[in-house]
């Protein structure tokens, strides 16, 4: 555990640790995830920075970067990381912890990336997949962007890219049950 110097408990290490599986002091800061991520040039604080902020209990500023919520979870940079740490497992843990201690980024892109992963983890507890059609015309009603990619939607429609109505799949009540027992272990263990 670092504590620099301070007397304080480093609980967001420790937080994110717990909750990744990972253990973010492996990271020395090569940045090798920092190359292979194709979104980096577009977070406040690139992965291994955030890592680097973790490691310093720097809360505030991991919970308020963009970056957690930039992250594609694409695996490139763990993929690359000499140390094998799960950085996309690391972001989703901070994405989780931000949540839950009711965190709120300021920026618009934060704002709908947010936005989207909610309406799309609603999509598959409810009927076990995405449901497109709905998934788009709910986010853009979220965003107050009513019409935004309406032209798109008569051609994907003519060729069947998106279809008009939605059959939950045989699991979505084994996918249900799974959310249900996930929320009661997290409380469990809160």
């Amino acid at each position: 555990m670092i504590t620099l110097g301070l007397q304080e408990k480093n609980t967001l290490l420790a937080e994110v640790n717990q909750r990744s599986g990972a253990n973010v002091l492996e990271c020395y800061q090569c940045g090798k995830c920092v190359s292979t991520c194709p979104v980096s040039q577009y977070m406040d604080f690139p992965p291994r920075e955030i890592i680097q902020l973790v490691k310093l209990g720097q809360r505030n500023e991991v919970y308020m970067a963009n970056s957690t919520w930039f992250c594609l979870t694409c695996s490139a940079c763990s993929g690359r990381c000499p140390r094998q740490i799960e950085i996309p497992a690391v972001m989703e843990a901070i994405r989780h912890l931000a949540i839950e201690e009711n965190y709120v980024n300021d920026s618009t892109k934060v704002k709908e990336i947010r936005k989207f992963h909610e309406i799309f983890l609603d999509m598959i507890k409810r009927y076990g997949r995405n449901y497109e059609l709905r998934m788009m015309a709910e986010f853009n009603i979220r965003t107050r962007n009513l019409f935004k990619d309406m032209h798109l939607a008569p051609k994907a429609l003519l060729k069947g890219k998106i279809p008009l109505g939605v059959k939950p799949m045989k699991s979505a009540k084994a996918i249900r049950r799974m959310y249900q027992l996930a929320e009661k272990l997290e409380k469990k263990h809160q």
